[in-house]
């Protein structure tokens, strides 16, 4: 299977069901229970948070660390250097907004759970998640102060605390995030990100609103900030839901990049940029459909890549559409369920053919209308005469006709 297949793979339609809050541990409940003590350890432990999220924002180290005193002793002691690697990691980058939410963990026990989020840059929500840490507080006469730190062990290079020394290049439209050792990575990245961004808008797609990409230096950071138990081919190039507290699904997408990949690159990472941007930023083109189908939305992306008709797909329309026959297909959420190296590369064929066929013959400000009302319409010859008459003027039987002579003749 070619590198361009194994990149597409894993997009963002298998990490939303894995990469999120909940996934990672995180319930951000905000109870109130407990002794008196245990309410004013709580309050004294997020009066100081908010002291430290300031800090933060400023950049000053020793004002981040006044925030969380530490008891004498060999656990305060280490949770005082993990938190100093906190600041080290997160400070350098340009947060718009940044703040620690506390809750309880056991309170009983003086442990609370800390949350640091915020907007990286002008891009994504306001509360994405940066760290996660689980500490112990003692109450002391004229405060709080910090015991130990209980973090478990995979929380402890979640979300962007698996970057090292992390580094953010902007553009507009664009946050690119990356490690400062491997700086030009990341800057190769910005330089196609904008490069992708043209294709994506003569599409009818809206680039409008930031994306952020995050260049991670090995599978194993990627695997680690988000979360996931992937192969590393499949964490190559890939698009996921922001790590964000809320439960809300946000409208733009983060792009993934495996940067050792890019060494061997070459002149395949503007297609696959462009590729991961359109999932991305047409997430939202699918609101609230649980299953869209896998055909328009792997072929969205294929046509943003610009892969051209090949003769596998022309002998499939010659054949009959044998391994994936229209308008069922459409029923199919993945294009990689249950199929071999050769049914995933001709998903995504037809998939792009009957983007590219829409797009040539209605116009790029069609495209949306058309995935939606597909997407929202039964899988049969029926549904998709109701489906396309409403926004291309035609039934199922003329668009697949027009379609079949379009792959023919090499799109």
């Amino acid at each position: 299977m070619s590198a361009a297949r194994h990149r597409a793979g894993f997009t963002l339609l298998v990490l939303a069901a894995v990469v999120s809050c909940a996934a990672a541990g995180c319930s951000f409940g905000d109870r109130e229970d407990g002794s008196q003590a245990e309410g004013r350890v709580l309050r004294l432990v997020r009066h100081q948070a908010a002291q430290a999220a300031a800090a933060l924002l400023e950049g000053d180290r020793e004002g981040f660390l006044s925030s969380f005193p530490a008891d004498a002793g060999e656990d305060a002691a280490m949770a005082r250097e993990d938190l100093g690697d906190v600041f080290d990691t997160l400070s350098p980058l340009r947060w718009t907004s940044f703040a620690f939410r506390v809750s309880p963990v056991d309170p009983a026990q003086g442990v609370y759970r800390i949350s640091g989020m915020g907007r990286l840059g002008e891009a994504g929500p306001p509360d994405r998640i940066a760290v996660v840490r689980h500490v112990r507080f003692a109450g002391v006469a004229d405060g709080v102060s910090v015991t130990a730190d209980e973090t478990p062990e995979d929380l402890r290079s979640r979300y962007l605390m698996a970057l090292h020394e992390p580094v953010v290049l902007q553009r507009r439209g664009l946050v690119v995030v990356g490690e400062r050792r491997a700086r030009d990575r990341a800057k190769t990245v910005l330089a196609a990100a904008a490069r992708a961004r043209p294709r994506l808008e003569r599409l009818g797609i809206d680039t409008g609103p930031a994306a952020v990409v995050t260049v991670y230096g090995s599978a194993g950071a990627a695997r680690a900030a988000l979360g996931v138990d992937a192969a590393a081919s499949r964490l190559v190039f890939f698009a996921h839901p922001p790590l964000r507290m809320a439960a809300e699904d946000w409208p733009v997408c983060d792009v993934g990049v495996m940067g050792p990949w890019l060494r061997d690159v070459g002149g395949t990472l503007d297609g696959a940029l462009r590729h991961e941007l359109a999932h991305a930023y047409t997430v939202q083109w699918f609101a609230g459909d649980a299953s869209p189908p896998a055909l328009l939305v792997e072929g969205i992306a294929q046509a943003a890549e610009g892969v051209d008709v090949d003769a596998s797909l022309r002998r499939e329309v010659e054949t009959g559409d044998q391994l994936w026959p229209l308008p069922g297909s459409f029923a199919d959420d993945d294009v990689w369920a249950g199929g071999d190296a050769e049914a995933v590369h001709l998903g995504y064929q037809i998939g792009g053919a009957l983007i590219g066929y829409v797009v040539s013959h209605w116009g790029a400000a069609e495209l949306r209308p058309f995935v939606q009302a597909v997407a929202a319409a039964e899988p049969t010859s029926a549904g998709m005469d109701e489906a396309l008459r409403g926004c291309l003027g035609v039934d199922w039987s003329e668009f697949y006709d027009g379609w079949r002579r379009y792959v023919l003749d090499g799109g």
